[in-house]
């Protein structure tokens, strides 16, 4: 499997490959170029827009917006929310036809634009998305995927610790997107859902299935790789703010596991998957903590893939409980940004964005999900 990292600008150079059925880490090959002695650039001054569109949705319902604002110099110290445009004309026109819609400011939100929450973009048509403020006009055109298909395939196997065994499967067929785009809260989506048609996924704590890219994975998810350009995947927590006291080490004993470390068996985030060892934080890092000591993860936890199928492992899943995973076939405008430059060591390198006389990128996507219980095998190590 190939890994697009998200940060990026060239055509891509570095590639982590692993054999899926053996669990092995296959060595990337890195290119090497020599250097070549160029002019320096010349800073140029211009707007910068991000916005997405997805499938059959209004912008904003699942997360996509469209934000303006001024570049700056690279050796300039100023502070971004003093670049947010919230003065700019903005519409969005459907290609071929004369609809053309505008974009209004977002009350409270700087810089940020949405349109009427009746605009839906349809898959298979083409949207130029145009900006005007002051003397610059920039604009970017995107074609919407058509649609993502993909499965939890059976028979699937793993090498774990020397022996090979089967993956578990999951029902993907449990959760109709559009649900999001018809409800006015969660409450009401989960109450079209059939609770047992959702499948559980053990999270486990052997050392095959955490440590590493290539740890077992709690389950697969198949799709048409040649379909798609990228697929961006989306892990939703949807019960990470759940508390509870904290967990004592075992039914046997008063010890606690001071998750907010204040000394004290407290209220806490009790769906989190607290594991402090050394090999945990390599992979994840320290925990993000809030004022009172309570540790979290960012949620969703996003990734990016090429090719399939995707081993859903340990990296997917911060939290237990319900989790909705959403895969998005997104268009070549966002593969061609996301596409270089992969671990984002040089900051002086410009994405290949498609925002014309400007920087930044209008990509879409077609966006499918499920959903899935994340359980715990056994007491994990803390």
């Amino acid at each position: 499997m190939r890994f697009l990292f998200s940060r990026s600008s060239q055509p891509l150079v570095f590639q982590l490959i692993f054999d899926m059925k053996k669990g092995r880490l296959i060595f990337p090959i890195l290119l090497f170029f020599g250097c070549i002695e160029e002019d320096p650039a010349v800073y140029d001054e211009k707007l910068v827009v991000y916005a997405s569109l997805t499938a059959g949705f209004p912008m904003g319902v699942l997360g996509d917006t469209c934000t303006v604002s001024l570049s700056a110099d690279i050796a300039e110290e100023k502070d971004p929310q003093s670049l947010l445009v919230s003065e700019a004309f903005v519409t969005i026109q459907t290609m071929g036809s004369a609809d053309r819609d505008t974009l209004f400011p977002v009350p409270g939100s700087p810089g940020r634009y949405l349109p009427r929450p009746s605009v839906i973009f349809e898959p298979g048509k083409t949207y130029r998305l145009e900006v005007n403020w002051g003397k610059y006009t920039v604009y970017g055109e995107t074609t919407v995927p058509e649609k993502i298909e993909f499965f939890s395939p059976m028979g699937e196997t793993y090498i774990c610790d020397g022996e090979e065994r089967v993956v578990d499967v999951v029902n993907t067929d449990n959760f109709d997107i559009t649900w999001l785009r018809q409800a006015d809260s969660f409450e009401e989506v989960f109450s079209k859902i059939d609770i047992t048609k959702i499948s559980t996924a053990i999270y486990k704590d052997e050392r095959c299935y955490v440590g590493s890219f290539a740890s077992f994975p709690l389950f697969f998810l198949n799709f048409n790789s040649e379909n798609y350009n990228t697929v961006l995947v989306s892990s939703l927590a949807l019960q990470a703010e759940e508390r509870g006291l904290e967990p004592y080490l075992d039914s046997n004993s008063s010890d606690f596991f001071d998750y907010n470390r204040n000394g004290v068996r407290d209220s806490t985030f009790v769906n989190l998957i607290y594991d402090t060892t050394f090999l945990y934080r390599i992979w994840k890092e320290d925990y993000l903590r809030l004022e009172n000591g309570d540790p979290y993860r960012i949620n969703p936890f996003m990734w990016q893939v090429v090719e399939s199928p995707v081993p859903m492992s340990w990296l997917f899943f911060n939290y237990y409980g319900m989790h909705l995973i959403t895969l998005s076939a997104t268009d070549e405008a966002y593969y061609n940004y996301y596409s270089g430059d992969p671990v984002a060591q040089n900051q002086f390198l410009l994405p290949e964005g498609n925002i014309v006389d400007g920087y930044g990128l209008l990509f879409s996507r077609a966006s499918r999900g499920f959903l899935v219980y994340i359980a715990p095998d056994s007491k994990l190590k803390h």
